[in-house]
């Protein structure tokens, strides 16, 4: 008994963190947009910070609004203008972005050197219609999409 107990007081904290996460489920908002290839990486919301699905070796993923944040990851293939960059070793940054119950904006850059960075994406995420609009690297008028939390409105 004493062990199911003790069982049942472990779980609660993870089921409270797992229910704290809300992955940012984003579609196009044109069906037919073939160019729509989804923003990535894909954001999602936990203990009141923007975070994204990627592995670092080094630093964090998350940031609270109007914060900053970098990170490291191994091996990723970088795309300029449809030309590859090649597979590499990048630093990834995030520079204050907006995080509140009316929006999400925030730009993401990378570095293979952390001296000179490029803009990867510029997203903006309206959190009350869930439009959002991401600006892939140098793209002109951006993509729309409409977003909303997994399992919960946006």
């Amino acid at each position: 008994m004493k062990r199911a107990i003790l069982l049942t007081l472990l779980a609660l904290p993870i089921t409270d963190v797992a229910a704290a996460t809300q992955l940012i489920v984003c579609e196009p908002a044109s069906k037919t947009d073939r160019s729509a290839t989804g923003i990535w990486p894909v954001p999602y919301l936990t203990q009141n910070k923007l975070c994204f699905n990627m592995k670092a070796q080094t630093g964090n993923t998350c940031v609270k609004n109007g914060l900053s944040t970098t990170w490291f990851t191994e091996a990723v293939i970088v795309t300029v203008d449809g030309e590859s960059m090649g597979r590499d070793d990048t630093w990834f940054r995030v520079a204050r972005p907006t995080v509140n119950e009316r929006e999400i904006e925030y730009t993401i850059e990378a570095s293979r050197d952390k001296k000179q960075w490029i803009i990867m994406s510029r997203v903006s995420i309206n959190r009350i219609s869930g439009q959002a609009v991401d600006w892939l690297i140098r793209e002109h008028g951006g993509t729309s999409y409409n977003c909303h939390l997994e399992g919960k409105k946006l």
